[in-house]
């Protein structure tokens, strides 16, 4: 039966395509409707995103470990101070090249005499955009205080936590009843107002779907895509209303019907009709036709 749809417009097919249910969040920093490119070039020119790089080890721990002996080897060259190792020449470390096809592949480097060995760096979490003061960090976090109403965030550094023994549910329940059951005067519950996220301190960095992520990881969905999406329900929703109740049926008997007889017999036609003098057929042009004018007065 699709074959047979050709000789119609599109309309039968963005009927079988329109938007239904709730607006599924394209995964992507790529946006799907033309890019608005009259933003000045010299206004854009200077803005970017960083993002937090942690290099082990810190150049605290590097100045901590510098005031320690220098050690040497029989060549004189400086192998270690305190506890940082460096090379003589004859060291490898894996890293990462490109291989013969272009792709990424692990490989071993020899380390250059006096370089730093067992160092790592890594990108953390996004540290905002470029110039990103302290102040503009206040009023960021103070605005999810503000939408939120809760109380104003605070960020608490994590310590090293301490685990006591290991219980089981039962144990926990027995330890909880018998404390219960020694305290005459249960003390007065204190209910506190809603809170944000302490342990981070930047508050939207706890928000992941307000994340820009790469390569399609998760991230908030694109305003415009947004947009587009809700315009284009709007549109279907006044077409939809406009359209004559025989002209509905008769689409929705099309996304399932196997012959064009079938269309007909379900509009009231006969089967003689419907089929043999593409009554159908004609049918189905009509409610297609009258689709195409509705959309195009919606869009309008």
């Amino acid at each position: 039966m699709t074959s047979a749809y050709k000789d119609f417009g599109s309309a039968l097919l963005a009927y079988r395509d329109r938007p239904e249910g709730p607006i599924e969040p394209i995964q992507t920093n790529w946006c799907v409707v033309a890019a608005n490119d009259n933003a000045d070039p010299e206004e854009t020119a200077d803005f970017s995103f960083e993002r937090n790089l942690l290099v082990t080890p810190s150049v605290q721990e590097i100045l901590r470990q510098a005031t320690f002996p220098v050690e040497r080897n029989e060549a004189g060259q400086i192998v270690r101070i305190g506890r940082l190792s460096f090379s003589d020449g004859a060291q490898r470390e894996k890293g990462y090249a490109l291989g013969p096809d272009d792709k990424v592949i692990q490989a071993d480097f020899r380390m250059p005499i006096g370089a730093m060995l067992g160092t790592v760096e890594k990108a953390k979490q996004q540290a905002g955009g470029k110039d990103y003061t302290n102040a503009e960090l206040e009023q960021s976090n103070l605005y999810f205080s503000r939408v939120l109403k809760t109380i104003e965030p605070r960020y608490v550094p994590r310590k090293k936590r301490k685990n006591g023994p290991s219980l089981t549910a039962s144990q926990s329940r027995s330890i909880l009843a018998e404390a219960i059951a020694n305290t005459p005067v249960m003390p007065k519950v204190k209910k506190l107002k809603p809170g944000l996220p302490c342990g981070s301190s930047r508050v939207a960095d706890s928000f992941v779907g307000m994340q820009k992520g790469k390569k399609g990881e998760t991230g908030a969905m694109m305003w415009q895509d947004m947009c587009t999406s809700i315009v284009n329900r709007e549109i279907w929703d006044e077409t939809l209303t406009a359209l004559k109740k025989e002209d509905r049926e008769t689409l929705d008997k099309a996304m399932v019907a196997g012959s064009f007889a079938e269309i007909g017999v379900a509009a009231g036609q006969s089967r003689l009709y419907a089929d043999k003098r593409g009554g159908g057929r004609k049918r189905l042009m009509a409610a297609n036709d009258n689709l195409t004018i509705e959309l195009k007065k919606s869009a309008a």
